[in-house]
């Protein structure tokens, strides 16, 4: 019996339960109506005692790692020497110009902006680079900066700020880890021991760095001592060259490489890059319900379609299950037609093109390029 099957028989064992078996107790010839004294006597103890099965059974779910939540996932977390993983801040590069459309050089770190809108999004400068632009910070943690470009507005006084306007997300945020993600990284098998700047050391490097959504790594890529760090953003899209310097700073300082300043051993000379995106364009012919209009369905099956692209992309750092190293990633016609076909309104489709042709896309993953799936054009027609 599992868990919540444990659990589940427990909470059968409600007010009805526990009424009637004290009442099959009584003797027989005692009045057990409603409303009769030994009902009314017994009817609180049977409420009481079916408030507490529901909290046995609250407790047995919250006892497991493969059925407790929230709080209660979060203390067996610790107990596995990690924990949830908190919502982070978007970073953000910004321009700002005066009036004759020229950079200024008066903007501090620490200055405030805000986005434009009825909820506008805070914005704190935390690095001013070379070109004069600035890295700005979200005062709050959460993706939903992570989609906001164009004009922001000084909170901070500046007389010779005419525009300032976000033109990249650097950094994009993640939402706080999901009750599933974290029971997932806790019921895995990890059959590996990182240590001493092994494969499975750089991953757990990658790991604890809340900017990254994912990595790869290709060991003496150039020789022994070299290693080389393919990254995401928390997005799952190529990082940015931000991300890269930060990245690349916190593992292997580019002025001490190799000498043991970062995190990665001594000796240890790290490249970080990011994949080359590789946009594929989707065309098929799409037959709906008679209810139903193509038009009204291609945002809907547009959607499906980035759906599987964003699942083949979360599978990007897999490694190949086939030889047990390397990676592996094929963008299947198949399964694109199963996501179209799972739009409600669509009866049939034929089997799609990739990029004009009839025929599965494979990545290319070595030392030299990584590449990472990107829906380009949908194309869908009657």
């Amino acid at each position: 019996m599992t868990p919540e099957q444990l659990a589940q028989q427990i909470e059968k064992r409600d007010f009805s339960y526990y009424l009637n078996a004290m009442l099959a107790k009584a003797p027989a010839n005692v009045d057990k109506r409603q409303g009769s004294i030994i009902y009314d006597a017994l009817a609180p103890a049977a409420m009481l005692m079916a408030q507490q099965s529901l909290s046995m059974a609250m407790l047995i779910r919250q006892t497991y790692i493969r059925t407790a939540t929230d709080k209660f996932l979060d203390a067996r977390a610790v107990e596995h020497g990690t924990s949830r993983q908190m919502a982070t801040k978007a970073q953000v590069k910004a321009k700002f110009l005066d009036k004759k459309n020229q950079p200024i050089s008066n903007v501090d770190i620490g200055d405030r902006y805000a986005s434009l809108g009825d909820d506008p999004f805070f914005y704190r400068v935390v690095k001013i680079n070379d070109d004069l632009t600035g890295i700005l910070e979200a005062e709050d943690a959460g993706t939903k900066p992570n989609s906001y470009l164009g004009q922001v507005l000084p909170i901070t006084p500046n007389d010779s700020l005419y525009w300032a306007e976000i033109i990249e997300v650097s950094v994009p945020a993640r939402a706080d880890e999901t009750d599933d993600h974290l029971r997932e990284r806790l019921l895995s098998q990890q059959n590996w021991i990182a240590y001493g700047g092994n494969i499975a050391d750089y991953l757990d490097m990658l790991s604890k760095i809340i900017t990254v959504g994912a990595g790869q790594v290709y060991p003496s890529w150039r020789g022994g001592g070299t290693v080389k760090l393919v990254i995401l953003d928390n997005e799952l899209r190529a990082a940015s060259q931000e991300l890269l310097t930060q990245v690349k700073n916190e593992i292997d300082p580019p002025d001490s490489p190799g000498l043991g300043y970062g995190l990665a051993p001594i000796d240890h000379t790290v490249t970080v890059v990011a994949p080359k995106e590789v946009h594929i364009d989707v065309s098929a012919t799409v037959q709906v319900d008679v209810q139903e209009t193509l038009d009204g369905l291609k945002l809907q099956i547009q959607e499906a379609i980035d759906g599987y692209f964003r699942q083949r992309r979360e599978d990007w750092n897999n490694i190949n299950p086939k030889t047990g190293r390397g990676y592996a990633l094929v963008v299947y016609r198949s399964q694109i037609l199963s996501a179209i076909m799972g739009v409600k309104g669509v009866v049939n489709a034929t089997l799609p093109k990739l990029n004009g042709e009839d025929k599965d896309i494979a990545m290319t993953f070595t030392s030299e390029l990584s590449q990472l799936p990107v829906l380009g054009e949908v194309i869908v027609s009657a």
